[in-house]
């Protein structure tokens, strides 16, 4: 059976061939199509529009060089769509690891079922996760527009208007932290200006399931 998702790999003149290598042996059994292709410096938005633009399966998705993908991951998110066909994506949770791979410790949200009320947060869904084509394709022009930085997020909320998350759990990506890493690079007033790009959206679509979040408690 042909692989259902096209997943892509952004590459930068400044890619550790060390960590690609690491990476791109993770992906060598994986039910995917692999597109390597440019990033674009200073852009990230453009850089993946043209990623997710790539190919013709009906699923997408997108793995950093600099990480590692756990056998299985992919298959597990295609399950959950194949199973929940008004979902607009899947993802699993996650394993931090340091620059030479040793683990540290598991996402904060592991085991935690989608709440779009969480997702305000930049890495709440963070890798690995598998998108419907059909949900993604109308946004992606406006990544590539307005969009240098915190793409990944502001998609990631917009396409709540297809449906919802699936929550896939089981570790299925190693992230790894390093100075280098994106979340470290973008100005907080554009972290406010993408929350309030996805704010209606994931509002309506807590309104929709009933998400809540805990009250506080007294410390």
């Amino acid at each position: 059976m042909s692989p259902r998702v096209d997943t892509h790999v952004l590459l930068l003149p400044s890619t550790r061939q060390d960590w690609w290598e690491q990476c791109r042996v993770s992906l060598e059994n994986e039910p995917i199509h692999l597109h390597v292709t440019d990033g674009v410096e200073g852009h990230i938005g453009q850089a993946r529009a043209k990623g997710f633009s790539l190919g013709e399966s009906p699923y997408i998705s997108c793995v950093d060089h600099d990480d590692i993908v756990v056998p299985g991951a992919f298959q597990a998110c295609i399950d959950a769509l194949e199973a929940n066909p008004n979902a607009c994506g899947a993802y699993t949770d996650e394993m931090v690891i340091d620059e030479a791979g040793k683990e540290i410790k598991p996402g904060i949200w592991q085991g935690t079922p989608w709440n779009p009320l969480l997702q305000l947060e930049p890495k709440y869904i963070h890798h690995i996760y598998v998108m419907r084509r059909e949900a993604v394709t109308p946004h992606l022009s406006e990544l590539a527009e307005r969009w240098p930085r915190l793409a990944e997020f502001v998609l990631k909320g917009l396409i709540c208007e297809y449906g919802p998350w699936i929550h896939v759990d089981r570790i299925g990506y190693k992230w790894r932290l390093h100075n280098e890493n994106g979340h470290r690079q973008y100005p907080v007033t554009d972290l406010y200006a993408a929350r309030w790009r996805v704010i209606p959206t994931l509002y309506t679509a807590a309104q929709k399931v009933g998400a809540k979040l805990p009250t506080p408690k007294v410390l």
